[in-house]
C-alpha cells in the first residue's frame, strides 16, 4: 500500500513539473487568455488556428484574485504582446460590488500597459434566466466600455454575438454560464481581427 502511494506521488509531482516546465519561460507566446473558468475552457490554439498562444483562465477566479496572478503570468510568457482579459461574473455572483469589479479591471489594465502589453479588454458575459445578476453585468459592461473608449483600450464585447435579449443565448451555454464548444467560434473570430489590426 505504501509503495504504490509513494509511486502516486511520484507521478503527480512529475506531471505538474512538466507542466510546469511548459508553462514557465515561454518566449513562443506572443497572446495570453486571462481569465476564469470561462476563458480556461476554451480550446485556444484550436479556436485561432495557431500555437503562440497560452491559456491562463483560473476557474473560481474572481478579476480581484486574477489580479494576483499578473506577475506570474509575465515571468512564464516574457514574450507575449497582447492579452486578452475576460472575468467579473465569478465577482457578481458572489456580491463583490460593480464598482469594485471596475477598479479591478482599471488595476489590471494598468499593470499591462506598464509592461509593455497591449490589453483587451472582453466585456463580461451575461447569464441565461438570471435576471438580477445581468442588470450588474450590463451595468459594469457600460462603465467598462466608457472608460476602455476615453482611454484607447481595445474592447470586444462578446454578448454581440453569445447573447440575445439581455441574455446568454440557451443554446450556447452548459448550464446558464459556462459555454459550448461552438461559442468559442465567434469569440476566436474576434481575437483574429484584433490580432491582425496589431499585425501580431
Amino acid at each position: 500500500m505504501k509503495t504504490i502511494k509513494a509511486i502516486t506521488l511520484i507521478i503527480v509531482i512529475s506531471v505538474f513539473n512538466c507542466w510546469n516546465c511548459s508553462s514557465q519561460n515561454n518566449t513562443n507566446v506572443k497572446i495570453v487568455m486571462y481569465g476564469n473558468s470561462i476563458t480556461f475552457q476554451g480550446k485556444w490554439e484550436e479556436v485561432l488556428e495557431r500555437t503562440d498562444v497560452a491559456n491562463r483562465g483560473i476557474p473560481g477566479y474572481t478579476t480581484g484574485q486574477l489580479i494576483w496572478t499578473i506577475k506570474n503570468g509575465l515571468h512564464d510568457h516574457p514574450g507575449s504582446k497582447i492579452w486578452f482579459l475576460e472575468g467579473g461574473i465569478n465577482d457578481i455572483s458572489l456580491g463583490v460590488p460593480v464598482e469594485r469589479i471596475f477598479e479591478n479591471y482599471k488595476t489590471t489594465v494598468d499593470s499591462l500597459k506598464r509592461n509593455h502589453i497591449i490589453p483587451v479588454v472582453q466585456s463580461t458575459i451575461l447569464k441565461n434566466n438570471a435576471k438580477a445578476d445581468n442588470k450588474k453585468v450590463s451595468k459594469l459592461n457600460r462603465m467598462v466600455k466608457s472608460w476602455c473608449v476615453k482611454n484607447n483600450v481595445e474592447y470586444i464585447d462578446l454578448n454581440a454575438f453569445l447573447s440575445r435579449d439581455g441574455e446568454l443565448i440557451k443554446e450556447l451555454t452548459t448550464d446558464g454560464c459556462h459555454l459550448q464548444p461552438q461559442a468559442y467560434k465567434p469569440w476566436g473570430e474576434a481575437i483574429k481581427n484584433i490580432l491582425a489590426k496589431y499585425k501580431i
